[in-house]
């Protein structure tokens, strides 16, 4: 989305409301992050604030999976399986409405949660991550540093992503660095990532059109965030860090490959994307496989609305300039979080891919989401 003045503030930081009667109030201080450790393995760290006001509840999530797998042919059979190695370690934290605490200062928005999650927003656009599970299970140390200029989903005035979800804030790809510390393990990461600043009058998850693919994929050179519903919205930011350039407006396109079954949804995802954004000076181009797959960490298993959220292992892509020049990009990262309206039928006989043992109850559905 093209706006007047993309740059952020600390008072778009901060924003707890909006000017329209809320019926579904909801607002998040979000990040999904795509790390390598120092001790070689991929690290896919997610979590969120999430302030639900028809649900009267602020709630904290925190999530991390680790390592690739990959989706296996089943014999005699058009059909594949994921194997992926999924989460390492999901929790969630219900709080009464009025938990979330947003401070102002003068180069700083402290927002928390209660004491498991915890972010501070500087003017210089950095976000500083202080985490922790209290069971000496996980705490991240992290900085999110982003260049250009966000994903507006609306500022001044508000994206409407349905008739009704009516929507303000951005999503940023970026830098991070910092530590995570598991089963009192210290370790060092880099990478790439998104955060996001959410605030919502109103959400419908039914009116989405089929599918939803909202995340990012960047590079060393290129930064680049999208949101593309199948039947309605689609929408990016891309920032060249090589030439200064920002790009929210131009085409997008987003297909899908190499379907599998993905256990954990009890349903298909594409293991394959293939990703092209048409800018005004030339042409956006990303190839990126999936290594691992994650039941989201808000809804967890919603059987009308199955989200999950795709880790990349290899990723790669070309920015084609108007003259023909072709840059190779390096560094490939992203993450993919998706929205089915139904899941795929359910063709293939359970056996093949069910753990022994009763399905567990889906404990985190919301309205709100």
């Amino acid at each position: 989305m093209k706006i007047a003045n993309p740059q952020v503030t600390l008072a778009d930081e901060a924003r707890a409301g909006v000017d329209e009667a809320v019926r579904s109030g909801f607002l998040d201080w979000l990040h999904q992050f795509s790390l390598t450790g120092d001790d070689g393995e991929l690290y896919s760290v997610g979590g969120a604030i999430l302030s639900m006001s028809l649900e009267q509840l602020d709630v904290v999530s925190l999530t991390v999976a680790r390592g690739k797998g990959q989706a296996r042919q089943l014999p005699e059979s058009i059909y594949k399986v994921t194997e992926y190695p999924g989460m390492l370690y999901e929790r969630m934290w219900r709080q009464p409405a009025g938990t979330l605490s947003i401070e102002r200062g003068d180069d700083c928005v402290r927002v928390s949660c209660g004491p498991q999650y915890r972010v501070e927003c500087f003017a210089d656009h950095s976000w500083h991550f202080l985490l922790d599970s209290l069971d000496g299970t996980y705490r991240a140390d992290l900085w999110h540093r982003p260049s250009g200029c966000p994903l507006w989903y609306g500022r001044e005035t508000p994206s409407y992503l349905t008739q009704h979800s009516i929507t303000y804030g951005y999503n940023w790809a970026g830098a991070v660095t910092g530590q995570i510390v598991l089963n009192g393990r210290a370790i060092r990461v880099t990478g790439l990532g998104i955060r996001e600043r959410y605030v919502a009058v109103d959400s419908c998850a039914a009116e989405i059109g089929g599918w939803e693919d909202w995340g990012w994929v960047a590079f060393d050179e290129i930064h680049a965030s999208l949101y593309d519903m199948r039947l309605g919205m689609k929408d990016f930011a891309l920032y060249d860090l090589v030439t200064g350039r920002y790009y929210p407006e131009g085409k997008l396109t987003v297909a899908h490959e190499d379907w599998a079954f993905f256990r954990e949804l009890d349903g298909f995802i594409p293991t394959t994307y293939h990703i092209a954004i048409e800018v005004a000076d030339g042409r956006y181009e990303v190839e990126a496989h999936v290594c691992n797959a994650t039941t989201w960490g808000a809804t967890h298993r919603v059987p009308d609305n199955p989200v999950a959220t795709l880790t990349y292992g290899r990723v790669t892509g070309t920015f084609t300039q108007s003259d023909g020049t072709v840059r190779v990009l390096t560094g490939g990262r992203g993450t993919m979080s998706i929205r089915q309206w139904h899941p795929y039928p359910y063709i293939l006989p359970r056996e093949l891919y069910a753990d022994a043992g009763a399905k567990e109850e889906c404990l985190n559905k919301f309205d709100t989401l």
